[in-house]
Formats: C-alpha cells, structure tokens, sequence
C-alpha cells in the first residue's frame, strides 16, 4: 500500500506523539507508544519530518492500555490515554532530560517528578459550541466542535455540569441566550463552585492554603492540586527584603513571595490581571508594573540601583525568556532565579546560558499538571556561584 510503513517507536515525542525514523527521517505517530513496532501511512511528508496514522499494532507495549474516554482520537484534548499514566510520567522525565542534553549542552539527570491523580484533575477547561447546538470540545486537527456528554479529566464539578447540559436537545441556545456566551468559552470548577465566562466575571480558586480571586477571561492554572505543589516549592526556602516576580499573573507565586519578602515587585504586561493580583496580595507588600518585562528591565530594574532584589520568580509563556531577559539575569546583583516552564526545550535554552554566565542549577522538577496529555510544567531553581 502506498506511504505504509513498518515503524518502531523510539520515544515519545513533545506534545504526545510517538516518535520513529523512516531512512533517518523522523515520523510522528499519534497514539503510539515507545517500544511498540507499528504500520502506519504517511499522510504529510515534507523535507524534515512526517506524519503517519497508526494503522494496526504489531508488537504491543506492555504499557498501552485501554483509553478511559470514548471521544478518545476524536477530540484534540487528550493524547496519552493509551498509555499507562507511570509510562507517561516516565517519558516526560526523560523529554525534560534530552531537552538539557541537546540545548543546554549538559546532563542535569532526570527531575524529580510530583504527580497527582491521572483522571478528574482539571479545574478549568474552554467549552466549545457545537453544530447541532451540543458542547463540547475541538475535534484533533479540525476546526469543529464535537459533543462531549461528559470529559473524564475534567474536575468533578465540570463533568457533571457537562453531562448534565448535554442531555439536553440544544443547551448551547439556552446558554447564549441567558448569558450571551460564545462559540468558546471558559469554564472554571473547584470543590463543587462553578463558574462560566458570560455569566460570572470573576473566579475564586484555593491554592494549597491561599484563595485567590481572577478574571475568569483570563489566565488561571487550570489543575489546581499541582499549582498548590508547584507555587510551595517556588517558594520554599526563600527570604528576604525584595523579590521579583516576572510574568505575575494574578500573583499565584506573588502572595507566597509576599510572606518572607519585605516587598515583591510584581510586572505583569495584562493589565487586567495585574489588578488581581494586586487584590490577592497583601496591602504594603508589593509594587506592580503594568508593562511588559522588557520594558521593566530597561526602565524601574534599571533605576533602582538602590533597592537591591534578592530573589526572582518568572513564569514566561511557552517561547521561554527574551534575550533582553536572560542578559538581565546574568548581570543583575541577586542570589538566586526560581524558573517556571511549560516548554522543556525552551527552558534548557535559557538555563544553559544562565549556567554558562555561572549561575548553578540546584533543583530540577517535572509537575504533572496534565495527566493524558503530552504537556507539563516544570521548576529549576538556580543560585549564584
């Protein structure tokens, strides 16, 4: 048969697909697992890489098993379910891992992993409409919708709003025509409390301990048992007179650094969020920049020769840090740089460079934030000399 080819899966690959090589060149397979030897047909070939539909299983991991959720394959959300949930954490530890042996140009060993339930960990979710007025989520590699009468990764309270909506004929007309919601919109639970964008602007979330309050149109951690984890060892062990806290957010890491910092300089480019998280910290405690990082170094950082800052936290978007960012640690008087990321390969970019000016990695860990998907964040802690 044309474009069908015996692969064996080497390892998994970002975003969830299993990786083989055809003549040398690489092949992504969804739904493969590392070890397995597989038929699949190449349906997008190009100079560097291509892509192949598995066809049938040859040789069966022992770690494929059965997928939880029916729409499995069908919507885009979830990548790994056919995969033991210890095989997932075992191959993202060993991403993570790669990623510094290939960019950063060192072996940092493999993280230490926190991991947490493997089904019903996520708080928020973006809820599609659907063509026959259904909900649901955006079927893989398409640009539709498909109904979902329920979602097992989902949290509790989201399923079964969920499930509930969806026995109904059209609940998508009903919505709209109650709250005015859209094509898309977000949908945040937690402990039995619901919350929809249209309806509700605002959202309460507990953290470990703390509760914050966020624009629900905006950025919020979306598996809140792992946020608690991850902001705690941000954190932990840190003190001072002034922190640092890069892409604030709502000030998730903000409120922790608030407790043994004397001020927390706290820079945030959306605006909106940014007075959330001047709501969620203590009064007296920080100073806010609506402005971009960048704009921050080159202008309050600059200035402020005599307010030393002892401590920074950043969390930057998938592209990792600028390199305004990264010539700015390097040179900045401070003790130490706590680094938040959901890109592995971006990360080791940045820490490699961080190493290579004389910063030294202290602390690697991998949090499952995303069971059953390709995704994950992380957290490297980093010291002077």
């Amino acid at each position: 048969m044309d474009g069908v080819r015996t692969l064996r899966i080497e390892k998994l690959a970002s975003g969830g697909d299993g990786l083989a090589f055809d003549g040398g060149k690489a092949v992504f397979v969804p739904r493969s697992v590392p070890g397995e030897l597989i038929e699949a047909r190449i349906v997008d070939d190009r100079s560097d890489y291509s892509r192949a539909e598995l066809l049938r299983v040859l040789e069966s991991s022992p770690d494929r098993v059965e997928p939880l959720c029916p729409l499995f394959g069908i919507c885009g959300g979830c990548t790994l379910q056919h995969m033991s949930h210890s095989s997932q954490l075992e191959a993202k530890a060993k991403a993570v891992r790669e990623s510094f042996v290939r960019t950063a140009g060192f072996d940092p060993g493999l993280p230490r992993i926190e991991s947490g339930v493997p089904y019903g960990y996520r708080n928020r979710v973006q809820v599609h409409t659907c063509a026959d007025g259904g909900l649901g989520f955006m079927r893989a590699g398409e640009t539709e919708a498909v109904r979902a009468k329920g979602c097992p990764i989902a949290d509790s309270s989201l399923d079964a709003w969920l499930v509930s909506e969806n026995r109904k004929s059209k609940p998508a007309r009903s919505l709209a025509a109650a709250y005015g919601i859209r094509e898309r919109f977000v949908v945040f639970g937690q402990a039995g409390r619901l919350y929809l964008e249209g309806r509700d602007a605002k959202a309460k979330a507990l953290v470990g301990d703390e509760e914050y309050e966020f624009p629900l149109q905006h950025f919020f951690q979306a598996n809140l048992d792992m946020a608690g984890r991850l902001a705690h060892d941000a954190v932990s062990g840190l003190g001072g007179a002034r922190a640092a806290d890069l892409y604030c957010g709502a000030g998730l890491f903000g409120k922790l650094l608030a407790k043994t910092f004397g001020e927390v300089l706290c820079v945030e480019s959306d605006t909106v969020s940014l007075e959330a998280a001047r709501a969620n910290l203590p009064r007296g405690k920080a100073r806010f920049f609506a402005q971009s990082v960048e704009q921050w170094i080159s202008g309050a950082a600059a200035n402020r020769s005599d307010a030393r800052i002892d401590w920074v936290l950043a969390d930057p978007p998938r592209q990792g840090l600028s390199a305004e960012s990264r010539t700015w640690l390097t040179h900045a008087d401070i003790d130490g740089f706590s680094y938040v990321s959901c890109d592995p390969v971006t990360m080791a970019r940045d820490i490699g460079e961080l190493v290579a000016a004389g910063m030294r990695l202290e602390t690697l860990a991998l949090y499952d934030f995303y069971p059953q998907t390709g995704h994950f964040e992380a957290l490297a802690k980093m010291r002077r000399g």
